[in-house]
């Protein structure tokens, strides 16, 4: 099996098997002793270094701006995801918001230490009312309230799109 690494693998040890692929933005986030420890064991293993497509990047960021996550996502986010894509790999990362986008891209993911995110999409609802925000609106049209982000689970119609 062929695993796409989070910077988050390399801040513990995990018993996997298969193949291995990171991107730089991940190398690059590793500041600590012994992630960059665990980085050059993970090497020695025959760990790869590969940047995605930049046509798999787009995609991405497509999918993360339709659930939501685009706002939360940094760019390594979105190289280690897009790798995802262009290796056909299982994505291993601990953070709901990769994780999101994997699954509304249909990208197998696998989490570390924590249980695996739904699948979700995010919305502006006003706390006063209740109404839907549209995006880039700071208050409610409606009643003039504050917004807060709300996560919906796609509906089993919703998913087969």
């Amino acid at each position: 099996m062929r695993y796409i690494l989070d910077t988050s693998f390399f801040f513990g040890e995990y018993p996997f098997d298969g193949e291995f692929a990171t991107t730089s933005g991940v190398v690059d986030e590793l500041r600590d002793a012994a992630s960059k420890m665990r980085y050059e064991v993970m090497q020695s293993r025959g760990l790869t270094i590969s940047d995605p497509e930049p046509g798999a990047k787009n995609r991405v960021r497509e999918a993360a701006g339709r659930s939501g996550d685009l706002r939360v996502l940094s760019e390594t986010d979105i190289s280690v995801i897009a790798l995802g894509l262009t290796l056909e790999g299982t994505v291993v990362s601990d953070d709901f918001a990769v994780q999101n986008v994997c699954r509304h891209l249909k990208i197998p993911v696998q989490s570390l230490l924590q249980k695996k995110a739904k699948r979700r999409v995010w919305k502006s609802i006003c706390s006063g009312c209740g109404a839907e925000i549209p995006d880039g609106e700071a208050d409610c049209p409606v009643c003039g309230s504050m917004p807060v982000k709300r996560g919906t689970e796609k509906r089993a119609s919703e998913r087969r799109k």
